[in-house]
């Protein structure tokens, strides 16, 4: 006999089942983000035969060669395929007057007037991103290993830096890099991208703070050419 009561239970279970197995689904997509950095598309590239060398029959002429269409084969160096990282790289950005930022080697400089009140507003910008301090005076800053977290990572780095200052009469140059670098027992401090990225970040980090309350303000949106016409006939009457 049909039973509407077992029916519905089992209809209720299966339900149910689905459901979480859907959630286990869209939150283990959610969580990957590797789409982030890896390039989307076919690399079967990757696994083609090498070109063979042309066999020339005997008494079979053959144009001379011409270099233009030379192919050549070479040792390829680096990541390939998967291993490509696409994420662009970041860039210092000062955000006090007088300043100038760059990057190179592993090593962010920022030249700023002595009075910008960077330097004394580090400490700050550790304690707030969790960065502890292992020894400091008026001109080194050094932290210790700290966790880095990052929305869009699987995966955090430890890090730790060392944050120089000198002064020049009215002005000072502050340089941020690194003391090491690593993801899970994996050391990282000779990937490139990887090393720019924790050292601006911190850097940024550090403008942010600094950056004078003008700099925080949106811009005031202009008025429209009608809007000003409006404004205008206003007046006049």
């Amino acid at each position: 006999m049909f039973n509407k009561t077992v029916c519905k239970s089992s209809l209720i279970k299966k339900t149910v089942i689905l459901t979480v197995l859907s959630s286990i689904f869209l939150v283990g997509c959610s969580n990957d983000q590797n789409y982030k950095r890896e390039v989307d598309g076919n690399d079967d590239y990757l696994t083609s035969a090498a070109l063979k060398p042309l066999v020339i029959p005997e008494g079979i002429a053959i144009p001379a060669e011409v270099a233009d269409f030379y192919v050549y084969t070479a040792e390829t160096e680096g990541a390939l395929g998967k291993n490509v990282d696409i994420r662009p790289p970041i860039i210092p950005i000062p955000t006090v007057a007088d300043a100038y930022a760059s990057y190179s080697n592993g090593v962010v400089t920022l030249n700023a007037p002595a009075n910008s009140g960077v330097w004394s507003n580090i400490p700050n910008t550790l304690s707030r991103n969790n960065i502890p301090i292992s020894s400091s005076d008026n001109n080194t800053i050094q932290t210790a290993n700290a966790f880095i977290v990052n929305e869009n990572e699987q995966s955090t780095v430890q890090a730790s830096f060392v944050i120089r200052r000198q002064l020049f009469g009215d002005t000072e140059t502050i340089t941020v890099g690194l003391n090491s670098l690593t993801r899970g027992a994996q050391d990282i401090s000779s990937n490139p991208i990887e090393v720019q990225r924790s050292v601006v970040g911190l850097f940024n980090a550090i403008m942010d703070d600094a950056a004078p309350p003008s700099a925080r303000m949106p811009p005031v949106k202009e008025k429209k050419d009608e809007e000003e016409k409006q404004d205008t006939d206003k007046k006049s009457e």
